[in-house]
């Protein structure tokens, strides 16, 4: 039978999902959600080549990746295409604001710690040499079009999907103006939107309230929006 599903790219880019215990995924597939975190161009554990595939093109092939694994379990039979969701943490959260700009095929999307203008983001981060790489080894004012255009802020006018954004307050290598500058232009664009921000939280979570407050935040948006039963909660809360 075919059950609600997710989208979860991982954060970094640089980085991968592997075969590992992660407690958010769990709670979610017990409310009966499927859940797909693809390993997209850019991620590591596929050589080099494959690792600096996004060089300069960030939401393109990546975006590609994340959409056709996407189509692959809607045509397994996996994932209902009607009760279509997608989350995302650092490169996660940068990867579901630009979802939220590029389509309209999910139901509810929640970016968390995300980036949305590449350009501001730049002089916001603390790794901006890292930031830099991706970007043709030129820094915003030398590459502006290239900086903005690979920015969801700049299509944010595309966006009509429930979005629940996440932020910890005193995130040093995304900071959270990435976050209100999205937060705003929907609020003025009467999208559905909650904002979420977690007080003395920096870019991963160490407090353990704020990591349960925030998969149960999860398990309530998406049956919202995606129509899914709530197992793991308690009837009227």
């Amino acid at each position: 039978a075919k059950v609600p599903f997710l989208l979860n790219p991982h954060g970094g880019p640089t980085g991968a999902s592997i075969n590992n215990f992660n407690g958010t995924v769990q709670v979610l597939a017990a409310n009966g959600f499927a859940v797909l975190q693809p390993n997209f161009r850019g991620s590591t554990g596929k050589g080099l080549a494959f690792a600096q595939a996004n060089k300069n093109t960030w939401g393109k092939g990546d975006y590609e990746d994340c959409m056709t694994g996407t189509d692959a379990m809607i045509a397994s039979g996996i994932a209902d295409p009607d009760r279509l969701g997608a989350f995302g943490w650092s490169y996660g959260g940068y990867m579901t604001f630009w979802i939220l700009t590029q389509t309209d095929r999910f139901k509810a999307v929640s970016p968390g710690a995300g980036l949305t203008n590449i350009y501001s983001m730049y002089s916001q981060t603390d790794i901006h040499r890292y930031l830099n790489w991706f970007y043709t080894d030129k820094a915003p004012w030398e590459n502006q079009d290239l900086y903005w255009d690979r920015s969801p802020m700049k299509y944010v006018n595309n966006v009509k999907t429930p979005t629940m954004i996440m932020h910890g307050q005193v995130d040093t290598r995304v900071p959270i103006a990435q976050a209100q500058e999205f937060y705003q232009a929907l609020v003025e664009r009467k999208v559905p939107v909650e904002f979420v921000v977690y007080p003395r939280e920096n870019h991963g979570f160490t407090e353990p309230r704020h990591n349960l407050d925030r998969v149960r935040r999860y398990v309530r948006f998406f049956a919202q929006y995606v129509n899914a039963p709530v197992v793991t909660e308690p009837a009227g809360q």
